[in-house]
């Protein structure tokens, strides 16, 4: 192909639950395009919904997730796109977007597949024999015949080599940080988790944790903000006064609790690398994660404290944090990692490298 122009990202919803794929889908685009003028835009396989979460970006709606060859033709026909300077990336698996992603490479447009954790050992063995049969039949050849396929963690590549026995290339996730070093003076020390309130993020160990741990303690604050995948109903009996779900939060009322918040909570079962462990890291957060998070540069540059999904684990955690003062120290230390290898120049570049690098094709 020639020097790329334009990037179409596919995704199954731009819906509040899907955030985090869609939120890293995009991440780079006004620095790619300020810098190298590649423009992009999102295809959305359902219909049209209400908001407009990516202002800017050029949205097309795949006619209630209709991606028959045919369909998908007419639509490259009509908004001009051209296989010598279009690249599609698909977000996920197990959805339409990698079948779209396959329908597209089979009309000469290259394609790159994002699967976004969701071939990580945990997260295949949940509904395992349908998983492993649709992957048999569908989502492995998808995979085998993608033009790269991208991980966005060092563990997700090592398991997705593993898996494939194909090349697979590396570019994490980034985040763009805030433009002032937020001061952490808030008399209360918060505890944040925020992240949708699904089974596999450990919300449930966690608030029976906190009741162990916190009971009683009015100087500690479990935050619990995020939309609600059936957990809600769950953590009911766990909250009080010092442990509150707050529901989704977006924009300044988002960005208001990482500037109050200490510590940031995901013992996660299975991620692919979350974004929001560096928004709260870049808001001198300090994480308590798991290695299901795929982060394990937390643990080797002792960025954070390991926080498994396991009650008894949380619970010894949290009842040690709550004696000690926050270490405001490596709060700043935890800033300046994620600005020195997760901005949005330097995963800018790396995103760019691999665009690039499809016109060796």
């Amino acid at each position: 192909m020639n020097r790329p122009n334009s990037i179409i990202h596919i995704v199954s919803s731009l819906d509040a639950v899907n955030f985090g794929i869609w939120n890293a889908a995009f991440f780079g685009s006004a620095y790619l395009e300020k810098k190298y003028r590649l423009k992009s835009a999102c295809w959305v396989c359902r219909e049209q919904q209400p908001g407009d979460p990516l202002p800017g970006i050029p949205v097309t709606y795949l006619n209630g997730g209709n991606i028959s060859k045919k369909i998908l033709k007419e639509l490259a026909v009509l908004q001009g796109l051209d296989p010598q300077n279009t690249i599609f990336v698909s977000h996920g698996c197990w959805l339409k977007p990698s079948r779209a992603g396959y329908a597209l490479s089979g009309l000469g447009f290259p394609w790159i597949h994002v699967p976004h954790g969701m071939l990580e050992p945990w997260s295949l063995r949940q509904g395992r024999l349908k998983k492993s049969l649709y992957y048999f039949f569908r989502e492995k050849k998808y995979i085998l015949s993608a033009t790269r396929v991208r991980a966005v963690s060092r563990p997700e590549k090592r398991n997705l080599e593993r898996r494939v026995q194909r090349e697979i290339v590396l570019v994490e996730n980034g985040v763009r940080l805030p433009d002032d070093v937020p001061a952490k003076d808030n008399p209360v020390t918060v505890f944040l988790f925020m992240a949708r309130l699904h089974y596999k993020k450990g919300l449930l160990p966690l608030v029976r944790a906190w009741q162990k741990a916190m009971d009683g303690r009015t100087d500690n604050l479990l935050i619990i903000a995020g939309p609600d995948e059936g957990e809600a109903v769950k953590i009911k009996p766990f909250l009080s006064d010092n442990a509150r779900y707050v529901g989704p939060v977006y924009g300044a009322d988002k960005e208001d609790w990482l500037r109050k918040a200490h510590y940031y909570l995901l013992p996660s079962f299975s991620e692919g690398f979350p974004t929001s462990v560096l928004e709260a890291m870049s808001f001198c957060l300090i994480p308590l994660i798991s290695e299901g998070c795929n982060f394990p540069e937390v643990f080797s540059e002792k960025l954070g404290y390991r926080a498994e999904p396991d009650e008894r684990q949380l619970t010894d955690l949290l009842a040690d944090l709550r004696e000690r003062p926050f270490d405001a120290a490596l709060s700043l230390r935890c800033r300046d990692y994620v600005a020195n290898h997760y901005s949005e120049e330097v995963i800018g570049e790396e995103i760019h490298k691999l665009y690039i690098s499809l016109q060796a094709r």
